[in-house]
């Protein structure tokens, strides 16, 4: 949440080493001239600080977004120059210049270019600012204060959508600013009570409480909110002025310690040492509630999220909401991609770093080349691990540039000189350093039993390895990921190797943005560059052997595609891995051959598999490389409890992670609820090449796993819940066992459904308007929609947006030539599901029937070829219902 912030001032304001100075300087001077005149609000003297030449009226304009009525501290800072275009050497310089402008409660921060010049034979004092322009600011600092007098609260009712603070009986605090009541402090006997409407929303509350309903008793609220809503969402007729108590007070004061710095609060460090605010915008609220049941909770509405209510537990990160109010819903419907909230776009990326897989330490610079996408946009953030401390922005078309921290978010707020507008491009420089944490394969690797922790202890000590991908926030990126080329050179010790997104290329082929890979002691460089679009950059670096290398020839069968004629493929490991890396180049392109086949098409003209010894079996898949944790000892480790655990398809985690060079890469998904989009698909793209490789009893065992885990948790959500899904109880399999093994199971229904030339023409046609691109279900349901000729509304909406699992009565009747079928659905609501009947004959042949379900009452007359001896119902576990005979 762009307003949860606790930003941190880390730039400095030395001038840039390009200045040109003289002796004495008459930078400093004329700054401190203006910043002493601008302290007193002393118009004349400001006035005189400017050159005759400038326009009054451009000088009063600009000095009246300075002068605060009621300034009590103004701060000027350099924070870089150049030479003054037109004027020689060491008589003009460009500045760009922050203001820090205070009053008694609100600053203000703002950035300006100004430029100065000496009249020709002048002296120090003679220079004049002969220019300003491009003045931006951030406004709206508050000091936050407490109003002492207390208010007794007699069944006070506070409300947001969904949410009611009661307090029976207690005491209120108001906090104010400048502009009003901003929050409130509750003390006393109160229950807080969330009601979402949402069904996937009470569904997780269940989980969470027991419950549709949180309710919960409290003795302690801190409530913020705009001054504008207070009269709305506070009933102010249940307040009345009460006696002054120390001790209520002192409560109400430890409670603002607590619960003020967690939001909206601006640490501006050598700015000010005061505690800065930013006022909710109207509209928005916030509750921290000291729950009696479930420790603190955080309520949150905030109109610049797509899903702008939230319930979350801040001490262990738990997430029990998060949907949109019904006037976002409103407002732009269902769906939603997350690039509606991006400022700008990264065009490509050019990245640069020398990195210790020993110490997990990277020194890096980063060249991003940028197309603003909002209307105007004067900041732009940047995300970055927390850890990674940045030296230096600059940018092509304005110099050095100031840029922000904000704490415990992995983000940077650089501050632009002017408004940028729609359209224009800039290009940034980043300069950076600090340690990097190694990316872990959470929800690609296989969770244990508890009763097999023991069996999975490390045994030897591995060789370093460092993995840094899309949550390791190795590099400067957009916040809301889109795609973009990239080039990427990586510096590492003697003895290590690196692979990294996009095809291998020579490191001379790639400019330098500067000499920065020293330090390795005579280490490598490698280089790599992706001319087809990615959604994220990522490497892994350790002491690789180079097993084999081999290509992969594309028949593109697809027009247009994606200009990929051949996958050139590679296989490294770690030494401990040589003998089972051997079969892996011959499996690598067997896989890639047949998924390419099937789609007409491969998005990357790589695929690097880097095997890495891990204690469980799992794996990543950035675009053109995948990464294996491969166990040793693989059978020694007991992971049957697992939805990604395929005894008969040891190849799996091979085949799913280079499914996701086109489910997951080329096309990526648009919010969090499409993971399934990814992931789903990739499961159902390895099970087809379990078939292929391995034969229909494999096949069909993976079928099975899938319609297992699919029945026995589809209790904890629907599929679009994506990632949420096992979040509430903190079990990762919940994930794997709905949007992996249940989206894959769906899929397969549908192709059932759809009959096989229907539904592979319809994915061929989703993946073919979709690539490079982020996508959604309905974007799914329109390419088959498009193919099959069906609406198929009421198909997604069960399966994909709902969680019920149908449970179906069948019965059959065996006579003549015939036998007669009849399915009835139990319930309200009418699932679409393909079941498949057999046959067995008195010769003991056997005859498989699709019929599909898709009223409440189906019946079907099957012809026969002889006498039936049995029928049975979905021995294929194709269909994710509950049947029962009779």
């Amino acid at each position: 949440m762009k307003w949860l912030l606790a930003l941190t001032f880390v730039c400095g304001w030395a001038s840039s080493s390009s200045a040109q100075t003289t002796q004495p300087d008459p930078v400093a001077p004329l700054l401190q001239r203006f910043e002493q005149a601008l302290g007193q609000s002393d118009r004349p003297a400001l006035t005189s600080l400017f050159s005759p030449d400038v326009a009054s009226s451009e000088v009063d304009l600009y000095l009246g977004s300075l002068l605060m009525p009621g300034a009590v501290k103004t701060i000027v800072r350099l924070r870089d120059r150049s030479p003054l275009e037109g004027a020689p050497p060491g008589d003009g310089y460009s500045l760009v210049v922050e203001f820090f402008i205070e009053t008694a409660g609100r600053a203000r921060i703002l950035t300006a270019s100004m430029d100065m010049r000496r009249p020709s034979g002048g002296d120090l004092s003679s220079w004049k600012f002969v220019g300003a322009a491009g003045l931006t600011f951030v406004d709206g600092l508050y000091k936050l204060r407490i109003d002492k007098r207390p208010l007794t609260a007699r069944n006070l009712e506070i409300t947001s959508e969904d949410l009611v603070l009661h307090l029976s009986e207690g005491t209120v605090f108001r906090v104010v600013c400048d502009d009003g009541v901003t929050g409130l402090i509750l003390l006393g006997r109160g229950v807080m009570t969330f009601s979402p409407t949402a069904a996937a929303e009470r569904g997780q509350l269940r989980l969470f409480s027991g419950n549709d309903t949180l309710s919960s008793p409290f003795e302690s609220a801190f409530v913020r909110l705009s001054p504008s809503d207070y009269s709305q969402r506070v009933a102010v007729n249940a307040l009345s002025e009460a006696a002054a108590d120390a001790r209520l007070l002192r409560r109400a004061e430890e409670s603002f310690a607590q619960n003020a710095t967690k939001s909206f609060n601006v640490d501006l460090q050598d700015l000010s040492p005061d505690d800065w605010y930013l006022l909710p915008p109207a509209g928005d609220f916030l509750a921290e509630v000291e729950t009696r049941r479930f420790d603190a909770l955080t309520y949150t509405l905030t109109a610049e999220q797509a899903e702008d209510i939230s319930v979350f537990r801040r001490k262990d990160h738990l997430t029990l909401a998060l949907y949109p109010s019904v006037g976002k819903l409103a407002a732009r419907g269902r769906f939603y991609s997350d690039d509606t909230l991006r400022d700008y776009d990264v065009l490509d990326y050019s990245v640069e770093a020398a990195i210790d897989p020993e110490r997990n330490t990277l020194r890096g610079r980063a060249r991003l080349l940028i197309r603003i996408r909002s209307t105007s946009v004067s900041t732009l953030r940047l995300r970055l691990g927390e850890a990674l401390a940045v030296s230096g922005v600059t940018s092509v078309e304005y110099g050095r540039l100031l840029h922000l921290r904000i704490r415990s978010q992995n983000t940077v707020v650089v501050s632009l000189p002017r408004i940028v507008s729609q359209d224009s491009d800039l290009t940034l420089v980043i300069t950076y350093a600090g340690a990097v944490p190694n990316q872990e394969l959470d929800s690609d690797t296989i969770a244990l039993e508890p009763d097999a922790q023991e069996q999975a202890a490390p045994g030897e000590p591995r060789d370093p390895a460092l993995l840094l991908s899309n949550r390791a926030y190795w590099y400067p990126q957009n916040p809301v990921p889109d795609y973009a080329t990239a080039s990427i050179r990586i510096s590492v010790p003697p003895g290590y190797s690196c692979v990294a997104s996009g095809h291998p290329v020579p490191p001379s082929d790639i400019v330098s943005l500067r000499d920065i890979l020293t330090g390795q002691e005579g280490g490598p460089v490698f280089a790599f560059r992706a001319d087809q679009p990615l959604r994220y950059l990522a490497l892994v670096v350790s002491r690789f052997a180079r097993i084999g290398e081999s290509k992969v020839a594309i028949e593109n069968q697809s027009d247009p595609g994606s200009g990929v004629d051949s996958i050139a493929v590679s296989v490294v490991a770690q030494s401990s891995l040589r003998a089972q890396a051997r079969s892996v180049p011959h499996e690598t392109e067997s896989i890639l051959r047949f998924y390419s086949s099937l789609m007409g098409d491969a998005p990357y003209t790589a695929a690097t598999i880097a095997l890495l010894e891990g204690d469980l079996p799992g794996g990543h898949s950035p675009g053109y490389f995948a990464v294996l944790n491969t166990p040793q000892s693989f059978a020694t480790v007991n992971w049957r409890g697992d939805p990604a655990s395929f005894e008969n398809f040891p190849q799996f985690f091979l085949a799913h992670e280079l499914a996701h060079q086109w489910w997951g890469q080329a096309i990526g998904w648009k919010n969090y609820h499409e993971q399934w989009i990814s992931e789903g698909f990739a499961q159902y793209f390895a099970a087809l090449y379990a078939q292929r490789a391995r034969g229909d009893r494999v096949f069909i065992d993976m079928l099975r796993q899938f319609r297992r885990w699919s029945l026995s948790e589809s209790d904890q959500g629907p599929i679009h819940l994506g990632s949420r899904l096992g979040h509430v109880k903190r079990d990762p399999r919940v994930f794997r066992a709905l949007v992996y093994n249940k989206g894959a199971a769906v899929l397969h229904m549908l192709r059932r459904l759809l009959g096989d030339e229907v539904f592979f023409r319809g994915v061929r046609r989703f993946y073919m308007d979709r690539r490079y691109q982020k996508a959604g279900t309905e974007d799914f349901e329109r390419a088959m929609e498009a193919e099959s000729g069906r609406v198929l509304d009421r198909f997604f909406e069960r399966w994909i947006y709902g969680s019920g699992i149908p449970r179906i009565r069948y019965a059959s009747q065996i006579g003549g030539k015939q036998v007669v079928m009849r399915f009835e659905q139990a319930g309200d609501q009418v699932f679409d599901i393909p079941v498949t009947v057999t046959l067995t004959y008195a010769d003991g042949r056997t005859s498989n029937i699709v019929v599909p379900v898709s009223d409440s009452l189906v019946e079907r007359a099957i012809p026969t070829e002889g006498v039936v001896r049995r029928v049975q119902i979905n021995q294929d576990s194709a269909a994710l219902a509950e049947f029962v005979e009779g």
